[in-house]
């Protein structure tokens, strides 16, 4: 007997709800609109981030994971990057220097750091204010430095994380002529 009142209760209730659920807000708008609203923006948002995480990847994807320099190492040891992190965040800092460089000055710090054309090849295609030969200043050379940086899935906060270990790698390595060479070349002071 009280299955068969569960058997009428349960359909009546199925439609209050519906009916509810159907009605219209002040604005016209239904309920399930609005779901269905919220549904196609969140949708949208996570698209958008898929979007710029694969963008990412594939920039950090396309670097060869076997390139292992010193300099790599220290980047990934002292910051907790990847190895393809490292390559491109290390190839576009020497990729704003030379810009702001003569071509001999820039052979010179090439030829004291090893992988440098992997660091450089690894590094995102960058141009704009801070790649105009020095014309943008500190303030493009920092705004370019984060743009790239933020396309090897960095915040631009590691920019100033990087450029101290780079700087010192080279004063180890090469003296501090050529670290000077490179902190000029970024106009730091």
């Amino acid at each position: 007997m009280q299955k068969k009142q569960y058997k009428y209760i349960a359909p009546l209730f199925i439609s209050i709800l519906t009916a509810g659920c159907a009605g219209t807000s002040g604005n016209g708008q239904s309920a399930i609109g609005k779901v269905d609203s919220g549904l196609a923006t969140i949708g949208q948002t996570a698209q958008t981030g898929r979007q710029t995480i694969e963008a990412g990847t594939a920039i950090a994807g396309s670097v060869p994971a076997t390139t292992q320099t010193a300099l790599t190492e220290a980047l990934v040891g002292q910051l907790g990057v990847s190895q393809q992190q490292a390559l491109g965040g290390a190839g576009t800092i020497f990729q704003v220097a030379k810009s702001n460089m003569t071509q001999e000055a820039f052979g010179s710090l090439s030829q004291s750091v090893p992988g440098m054309s992997d660091m450089l090849a690894a590094a995102p295609q960058i141009g704009g204010v801070g790649m105009l030969g020095g014309a943008g200043g500190t303030i493009g050379t920092m705004q370019t430095l984060y743009s790239s940086f933020r396309q090897l899935n960095l915040s631009p906060d590691m920019v100033n994380r990087f450029i101290p270990v780079v700087v010192d790698y080279l004063n180890t390595t090469s003296g501090q002529v050529t670290s000077n060479l490179l902190r000029s070349a970024l106009m730091l002071p």
